[in-house]
């Protein structure tokens, strides 16, 4: 994604094994542990998320990328493919370290996924897209309004992977 005059450009790029100590230390912020459904502890469980992003790609359901800015991993970025019932529509989801929070990287990097689903690319067309997040989670509300999306209902709780109630934002594909 481009420079603008007040944003650094930020790069997606597929993760490495390089990148198990950053997502070991970014799991370590209270917001990412609070609002994730995978928090990841060590070495070992970052590992396994690794095996699973690249196991997304290889059977096509969830696209992965690094979020990097002046070379500094600063986010993920992931599309996720619709599977029912956990998902309807193609999915779009991200966290960023906390040092790059409120400097708009998420909604950069959703509102290019966003535009990139709707472009006419045939890899994983897309009618809708859901973005889901638990209540109380106003920073990813911002981020789905932002990006033009709107609040299609409430979920209720689904223990123990989702233990909270959760937000459905959706966007439609424009006329």
């Amino acid at each position: 994604m481009e420079a603008t005059s007040t944003a650094s450009a930020l790069t997606l790029r597929p993760w490495q094994d390089s990148d198990i100590p950053t997502i070991v230390s970014a799991h370590r912020d209270e917001a990412i542990r609070r609002w994730s459904t995978h928090p990841i502890d060590d070495e070992d469980e970052a590992r396994a998320w690794l095996t699973d992003q690249g196991t997304g790609w290889a059977d096509d359901t969830q696209l992965s990328w690094a979020v990097e800015e002046d070379g500094t991993v600063v986010g993920n970025l992931v599309i996720k493919a619709a599977n029912p019932p956990e998902m309807f529509a193609t999915g779009v989801g991200y966290w960023t370290v906390a040092e790059a929070r409120g400097r708009g990287i998420a909604s950069r990097c959703v509102g290019t996924a966003t535009e990139w689903l709707f472009g006419g690319q045939d890899f994983m067309p897309a009618e809708e897209i859901e973005l889901l997040h638990t209540v109380g989670n106003e920073g990813s509300c911002r981020v789905a309004q932002k990006c033009g999306y709107t609040l299609d209902s409430v979920l209720p709780p689904l223990p123990p992977k989702f233990p909270d109630e959760g937000h459905r934002h959706l966007r439609k594909r424009p006329v």
